[in-house]
């Protein structure tokens, strides 16, 4: 499109930024309102406009550091909430914004990673930026009739500080991503709006919150003990039909692997972890 201009959002785009995401994603206004306040800064968002009127839009975050505990720690940016009106998709114009993202992105650090949401969107990603799978899960659902909580074994809800001490302890030596504490404060907020929390079952821990009837456990880690009986002590605090879990391939876990995040890197680096790397949960 000839009239296409894609640039850095400006002040007067926040509404139509807002109108955008709800319109896309059916989140809460709460919750929007709450990460564009915190994350809607400086270059952090490029948008398409066309006929005087932002059309598509996509976030810039600085993203986590990639692959430590290795000398080989790479910077990112995690590019997020992809969203074009639906009276102009179709013409091309969220794959510009994407491309123009990952140029932007690629400027100032090592990495630019995406989380598709499903096949479709691994498929868009592919064809529009040339990504790679860097990061593999393993998820499953398990019907909350199929859990039995074993006698002594008790969940302790935990802080997200408390959380994040144990999770580092518990992925030492397994490539990771480590998040900034921006991303780490919003998923606190958001398990506030929507239910969740953290927490330790004897020292292994997962991460959850609840959508509707499901509980979604973005991150089960329990490399000394058994991934059911933590979700079991868990599930009595989180009342649901339905859990979807996710653990990372190097630890038991129910379920099937699928790739999970991907990433375009400067042309002077590589994904040195053949796919492993365990990001965990942030934007998901």
């Amino acid at each position: 499109m000839s009239d296409l201009i894609i640039r850095p959002w400006r002040e007067a785009d926040r509404p139509r930024l807002v109108t955008l995401w709800r319109e896309a994603f059916r989140h809460d206004e709460a919750y929007i309102r709450a990460f564009h306040d915190q994350f809607l800064i400086h270059d952090s968002c490029l948008v398409a406009e066309a006929e005087g009127q932002v059309v598509s839009a996509m976030y810039i975050l600085d993203g986590p550091l990639l692959f430590p505990p290795s000398d080989m720690a790479l910077s990112s940016a995690y590019l997020y909430g992809l969203a074009t009106d639906p009276a102009w998709r179709g013409r091309g114009i969220g794959t510009a914004v994407y491309r123009a993202c990952v140029t932007a992105a690629l400027q100032r650090q090592d990495a630019a990673c995406v989380l598709p949401g499903d096949e479709a969107q691994f498929h868009f990603f592919r064809m529009a930026g040339g990504v790679v799978p860097v990061s593999y899960i393993r998820e499953g659902r398990i019907a909350a009739a199929e859990l039995s909580p074993q006698p002594g074994r008790d969940a302790e809800r935990i802080s997200l500080g408390e959380y994040y001490l144990r999770r580092k302890s518990l992925l030492r030596g397994t490539p990771y991503a480590v998040m900034p504490g921006s991303f780490l404060s919003m998923e606190a907020r958001a398990m506030e709006l929507y239910g969740g929390g953290f927490f330790s079952v004897d020292g292994d821990i997962l991460a959850a919150d609840i959508d509707g009837d499901v509980c979604r456990v973005r991150e089960l880690l329990a490399p000394g003990g058994d991934w059911k009986e933590v979700l079991e002590a868990a599930a009595v605090h989180l009342p649901a039909r339905e859990f979807e879990v996710r653990t990372p391939l190097v630890l038991e876990g129910p379920g099937q692997v699928r790739p999970y995040m991907t990433a375009v890197f400067r042309s002077t680096v590589s994904d040195p972890t053949a796919g492993k790397l365990w990001w965990g949960f942030a934007f998901d």
